[in-house]
């Protein structure tokens, strides 16, 4: 009896780890709304990121400046963290977009999000990023990227 009891609450823990863990799945995207003026001019969704991909953006967009010193491209940083949070289907219908990177005339998907974002934008999504990647409310992005 004891050990179908245990085998319980060993199936109750490996479900409790398997919802806590769901949370890169799609209950966490957000829809991002792009607006000039009055008018929504496009949308996408982003999703969580983990600390990997937060460290892959940072360590891409940060320079070595002479001994110990670095600089952090910051526009390119939090573009690059836009795209990667990107979904998959929204990366290739704008910021993969061929057609696009033509008429803009940019190199990469990357260099289309940069284009593309106002500034102030780009900072509210990232803070939206890093909201539901599970970031607490007392950090801030700038800690977050200075410690990413």
């Amino acid at each position: 009896m004891k050990d179908v009891d245990l085998e319980k609450t060993e199936q109750d823990i490996v479900n409790a780890l398997m919802e806590a863990g769901s949370w890169r799945k799609d209950e966490t995207r957000r829809e991002i709304l792009i607006r000039r003026g009055d008018r929504v001019v496009f949308t996408f969704n982003i999703e969580p990121v983990d600390e990997d991909a937060f460290r892959k953006c940072r360590r891409q967009n940060t320079q070595n400046k002479g001994k110990r010193t670095e600089e952090l491209n910051d526009a390119r940083f939090l573009s690059q963290l836009i795209f990667t949070a990107t979904v998959e289907e929204d990366k290739n219908r704008l910021w993969r977009n061929a057609a696009l990177q033509k008429k803009l005339n940019v190199q990469n998907a990357i260099d289309v999000v940069n284009y593309v974002l106002k500034p102030g934008e780009k900072t509210k999504i990232a803070e939206v990023i890093a909201d539901i990647s599970g970031y607490e409310d007392e950090d801030t992005l700038d800690d977050i990227i200075k410690n990413g």
